[in-house]
């Protein structure tokens, strides 16, 4: 059974949960691949990844000390801080982490609405995975499309831009978006971040360049807003991917 993200927040850590417990299922679905993370957009990998089981913990003590910290805002009025995410190389735990504190947003999201009696909202956070919607973009655009394969990548690329945009929390994971992407992709990306960042919301970005170079990808009016607003957690080392 999937473990379910709510458990670190109980004394027993789930121990007689069953399949059937509707926390559970709200938050994870009966199988574990439905419920609050799979709406966010959470691929299966991340789903039921938190700051306190994270594979990344052990390599990365100090980038989680100030994680643990971060979280901890969820609940204090206010503004809440974005954060950058970046690393030399790929593979050194950006997207498992960004993944585990949307997953620690989620479940303070539903604990507090309920705490509150107030009927948490469903779709708290999305995580938007830059590269495969850059592949739906270019599943409808590029020359000589069927149109019936154009309409199946336009429909999710337009669904997936709304929920970045709209989320009150959201991961945009590799916004480093490389040299081939179009200006008409490019331009929607903007247009997800400036909305973002223009209201305030709270956002993780991960990325394999310096948040200097993002004045490269994005405007200086963009970047000034990302840099401003967005804590800078640089993750060292090479990549540790298979280690999960």
């Amino acid at each position: 059974m999937t473990e379910c993200i709510l458990s670190e927040y109980r004394n027993d850590k789930c121990a007689n949960c069953t399949p059937y417990c509707p926390h559970r299922i709200a938050m994870m679905g009966l199988d574990g691949n439905g419920g609050r993370v799979s709406s966010a957009g959470l691929p299966k990998d991340y789903r039921d990844v938190t700051l306190a089981n994270s594979p990344v913990r052990a390599s990365q003590p100090d980038i989680y000390a100030l994680l643990d910290e971060y979280v901890k805002t969820f609940g204090r009025e206010g503004r809440i801080k974005s954060l950058y995410m970046w690393s030399d190389s790929p593979g050194t735990g950006k997207t498992t982490s960004a993944s585990a504190v949307l997953n620690n947003w989620i479940a303070h999201d539903y604990l507090s609405s309920l705490k509150a009696g107030k009927h948490p909202r469903q779709q708290p956070a999305y995580f938007l995975d830059v590269n495969a919607w850059q592949e739906l973009y270019t599943g409808f655009t590029r020359p000589n499309i069927p149109q019936d394969i154009a309409e199946k990548n336009s429909r999710p690329y337009y669904d997936q831009m709304e929920k970045a945009k709209r989320a009150p929390f959201a991961v945009l994971d590799d916004i480093g978006v490389r040299g081939k992407a179009s200006d008409g992709f490019r331009g929607d990306l903007h247009t997800v971040i400036n909305h973002r960042t223009s209201n305030g919301m709270p956002t993780i970005f991960t990325s394999n360049l310096t948040i200097k170079e993002m004045a490269k990808v994005f405007d200086d009016r963009l970047y000034d807003r990302i840099r401003d607003q967005a804590g800078v957690i640089h993750f060292k080392g090479g990549s540790k991917r298979g280690r999960r």
